[in-house]
């Protein structure tokens, strides 16, 4: 298979890469240049996807039989790839986000039919996208298939990409914390609802549904196995640690008025409520989507993997975290005291 990778050096999308390579295909990147390449043997496309004519010149004098779209985040960056591919390439695979969807759901564990509600400019751009996508392959005129992952952790991708599921999401200081033996605040009771996939679980899932007619116009979450609460995923992150992790819990308006602002985003648009997704649909139509690593053990590959590259040393520290736990230890005395 001859392969475009529209991104390349992310987290999903150097997974995918990986993926691909590892599988025997031919393999383009079209990326901006600012992050160099991991995997060897790869074609390069240099270019800023936001300079749509340039992008789109770069892409039409070729063909290929899948294209891997890991940067698109708004109706006007497919609109540029349906331009530059249409005829050109025999599927494209989008990745959306569950944001597209939104917080809170219709149903408990939802599936691909929930209606579109996001909070946040990037979910409103995501759905925007889908809306657009589907429409082109409901009219036969472009081949797609969107994905909506979960939280995706993992080896790869930029400092803030591919790291702990928190209340501040894009955390490398989360495993510092715990060996320390440092409270970690949690919203709420701990208690929401959320998935986690290991990358090389979710690039898997991208890459097999290359090439398959059923899965054309389709959406599909892509998620991990299990489904647990926030408790039990620090639980988990503390087992591959080896510390029992100390959490405190703050209720969650109270949580996001008294924390950095601009360390709540992920908080505000979706992790204060459930977020579970079945992913029957694609194990359906994809078998080879089978996550095989659960969070305890793909923990521990990453962990290995942030030490090796400097990152946990160079986590910024979160005072502001345990001033908010302090507080929050002192009011529950004072309730038990009554």
């Amino acid at each position: 298979m001859n392969a475009l990778v529209i991104g390349g050096t992310g987290l999903i999308s150097g997974g995918i890469t990986r993926e691909l390579l590892r599988r025997g295909h031919r393999v383009t990147v079209y990326h901006r240049g600012r992050t160099p390449l991991r995997e060897r043997g790869v074609m390069e496309i240099l270019g800023d996807r936001r300079d749509r004519p340039l992008f789109e010149a770069a892409l039409r004098p070729f063909k290929w039989d899948a294209v891997f779209d890991l940067i698109g985040f708004n109706r006007e960056d497919v609109e540029s790839a349906v331009r530059a591919l249409r005829g050109r390439t025999k599927h494209y695979l989008f990745c959306s986000t569950v944001c597209a969807v939104g917080v809170p759901t219709m149903s408990l564990i939802c599936d691909e039919d929930e209606p579109y509600h996001p909070i946040s400019g990037y979910g409103r751009g995501k759905a925007e996208a889908e809306r657009y996508l589907l429409a082109q392959a409901r009219n036969r005129r472009f081949p797609v298939t969107i994905f909506r992952p979960s939280h995706t952790y993992g080896p790869g991708g930029g400092w803030v990409l591919g790291t702990f599921l928190t209340d501040w999401e894009k955390d490398c200081e989360l495993v510092n914390r715990i060996r320390r033996g440092k409270p970690c605040v949690v919203h709420g009771d701990g208690e929401a609802l959320w998935q986690s996939c290991y990358v090389d679980d979710v690039a898997r899932g991208f890459v097999a549904a290359a090439g398959r007619r059923k899965t054309l116009g389709r959406v599909y979450n892509i998620c991990g196995r299990d489904i647990m609460t926030g408790n039990q995923y620090y639980q988990a992150v503390g087992r591959a640690v080896g510390r029992t992790p100390k959490l405190v819990h703050m209720p969650t308006g109270l949580l996001v008025r008294s924390a950095p602002w601009e360390a709540t985003g992920f908080l505000r648009e979706i992790a204060f409520a459930h977020g579970a997704y079945t992913t029957a649909a694609l194990r359906r139509d994809v078998p080879e989507f089978d996550p095989r690593i659960d969070v305890e053990e793909g923990t521990r590959r990453h962990i290995r993997w942030l030490a090796a590259e400097g990152r946990l040393r160079q986590a910024p520290a979160r005072p502001w975290e345990d001033r908010l736990a302090r507080a929050a230890q002192r009011f529950q005395k004072s309730l038990a005291r009554g």
